[in-house]
């Protein structure tokens, strides 16, 4: 079985979600333009990435996809396509920010402060470190879910 998620369908799923900052709706022929890729290619893309991560619909055209169409996608295609931060991402990102600060860090002490930090975050407490990140996104993330999905308002982050 061939892999299609980093050949096909996560560059199909980037385009979407770029191509939907620019416009309302977004055809198979816009993203086919965009990616490179076949019209039909694109088409498998989007029914495998239909619901979980976009909103795609077929219309009666006697089954040529050109103007088939996205109207949106899911807060999980916007953290897949790194759009929207994950809590295992913001963690690694820090944990990198500490060992390139470590690295050029001139005070001694300081370094190794700084070293040790980011093998903490890293590594040896990134579990714990990841559920934190999740306590902090969590709000803005309900918030941003809510708006995508026009479930209503948003709740109070001071209220939880």
């Amino acid at each position: 079985m061939d892999d299609t998620w980093a050949a096909r369908d996560l560059p199909v799923l980037a385009a979407t979600v770029g191509l939907l900052e620019e416009s309302y709706l977004v055809t198979v022929s816009d993203i086919a333009t965009r990616t490179g890729l076949e019209e039909h290619a694109v088409a498998h893309a989007l029914e495998a990435l239909d619901p979980v991560y976009l909103d795609f619909r077929k219309t009666t055209t006697g089954g040529d996809p050109t103007f088939w169409y996205v109207l949106k996608v899911t807060p999980a295609a916007r953290q897949a396509v790194g759009q929207w931060p994950t809590a295992e991402a913001l963690v690694t990102a820090l944990a990198e920010a500490l060992t390139v600060a470590a690295r050029d860090e001139q005070d001694g002490e300081r370094k190794g402060l700084l070293a040790y930090a980011a093998r903490l975050v890293g590594d040896t407490l990134r579990d714990a470190a990841v559920a934190a990140a999740e306590s902090v996104l969590a709000p803005a993330l309900v918030t941003m879910r809510q708006r995508d999905q026009g479930t209503g308002d948003a709740p109070d982050p001071a209220a939880s």
